[in-house]
């Protein structure tokens, strides 16, 4: 007697398969993610430290029109203003990446929940089908 289990298609190995390839998608996101995650972190590390440079040269430049102590402390608060600024301008780049970045990764976790539980959901109206028919062949065959 042959079972129903392999000719309708949905057998516990189809069920793996299925979160296998969920998973391998979901592993697929997660490096694209941290992909862009790391190429953003680098442009912003460079971004950072061009203007850094820019920052120390304009306070050099600062400090040789002015050669004097008030100079030096006006360069030095110059420079650690523009700093500060740029600082926070940076942390604010980051917080809008990773909110987005989150509702990416939101998205996709959603998605790839409905389509899971929308697999599992066909799988179990499949198996409740087949438990149906097994269950009237049984009474079948103890008639």
């Amino acid at each position: 007697m042959q079972t129903s289990q392999s000719t309708n298609g949905s057998s516990p190995h189809d069920a793996i398969q299925m979160l296998r390839q969920s998973l391998e998608k979901t592993l697929d996101q997660n490096r694209v993610l941290f992909s862009e995650i790391a190429r953003f972190t680098q442009n912003e590390s460079m971004r950072l430290a061009q203007l850094n440079l820019e920052h120390a040269n304009h306070a050099f430049a600062h400090f040789g029109d002015h050669r004097d102590l008030a100079g030096l402390i006006g360069a030095q608060q110059e420079w650690i203003k523009e700093m500060m600024q740029e600082c926070a301008a940076q942390s604010l780049h980051y917080t809008e990446m990773f909110h987005s970045l989150a509702q990416g990764v939101q998205h996709q976790a959603e998605h790839a929940a409905s389509e899971f539980g929308a697999g599992a959901k066909k799988s179990m109206e499949e198996l409740g089908k087949k438990g149906g028919a097994m269950v009237q062949q049984a009474s079948r065959a103890a008639e």
